[in-house]
């Protein structure tokens, strides 16, 4: 590997590994035949712009080391090159990177980089967002959001912040176009797009997702009372969610969203986000990023 390779570290992420994974990588490799660098960065939002500022130099890969948030900013500006991008799991939930089979190990993550193995994957897109793992706007959203206000980024965060939603979540109205002249309305306690077959921390809504099949997997699930709540979270669990004759389980190529709410609160890989548009366009492009993979 001759050209350049480029390091994009959230040095916040995985409870202080972001700190040490500069040192990790730098001892590793400067013993490849290969130049490279290491960039941190020092906001949300900041991958994402570090990237852009990068493009024109034609790096052969660049590499996020982080969480989930942190690889969404760096694919985000990736998605249409043919820059590969490379993953380092260093986050809680890690969904994409489980998806790929690419190992927490970071010296077993540094040799799928080395091994330069690639393939493209397909992007969601949310309106003007790119999403690579899911999207969500019910219950799951909710959690998302309650886990973003916590300290504990971890998995007991996850547990807490999904407690607090499970007895204080108000299902919200939504209007779904899917095509076909097939309209959907009503009061829905989860809406859930995706792309990949985990969300993280093992969990999956939607265990038969494949990143490049070119199609999105859509689930709805209309208001539930409390006891079809618990019901709702055993069969999560079980991964048998598409068996509850509430859930609506369809592959769809484009969706249309109509909130009734002034404001939407979204997750987009994992990331907790405030809608303000009344119209949500959902779509799925196919081939569009390049990943490094296990061989």
């Amino acid at each position: 590997m001759k050209n350049k390779i480029i390091f994009i570290v959230n040095p916040i992420a995985g409870k202080g590994k972001g700190k040490i994974i500069e040192s990790e990588i730098q001892r590793f490799f400067q013993s490849k035949n290969v130049e490279f660098k290491i960039l941190l960065t020092e906001k949300a939002g900041h991958a994402n712009d570090l990237v852009k500022s990068l493009l024109h130099e034609k790096p052969y890969s660049i590499i996020a080391c982080g969480g989930d948030g942190t690889i969404n900013e760096v694919a985000q500006a990736l998605v249409g090159t043919e820059i590969l991008l490379g993953i380092i799991p260093i986050g809680s939930g890690n969904g994409l990177a489980s998806n790929l089979n690419i190992p927490k190990c970071t010296e077993k993550a540094f040799e799928i980089i080395c091994e330069s193995k690639a393939m493209k994957i397909d992007a969601g897109k949310l309106n003007n967002h790119f999403f690579f793992s899911n999207i969500g706007f019910g219950i799951d959203a909710d959690v998302i959001n309650n886990y973003s206000k916590t300290n504990l980024r971890n998995f007991l965060g996850y547990v807490s912040a999904s407690t607090k939603s499970i007895f204080s979540y108000q299902s919200k109205t939504f209007k779904i176009e899917l095509g076909n002249n097939q309209i959907l309305e009503d009061d829905y306690y989860f809406l859930f797009c995706s792309n990949s077959n985990e969300a993280g921390y093992g969990i999956t809504f939607c265990p038969n997702a494949k990143l490049n099949d070119g199609k999105l997997d859509f689930v709805a699930v209309k208001k539930l009372n409390f006891i079809q709540q618990i019901q709702f979270s055993i069969s999560v669990l079980r991964k048998k969610l598409e068996k509850m004759k509430v859930a609506k389980v369809i592959q769809i190529s484009e969706m249309k969203l109509y909130s009734a709410n002034e404001k939407t609160i979204a997750q987009i890989d994992g990331e907790a986000i405030i809608l303000t548009d009344k119209s949500i366009d959902i779509s799925i492009i196919p081939n569009a990023l390049n990943v490094l993979i296990p061989k």
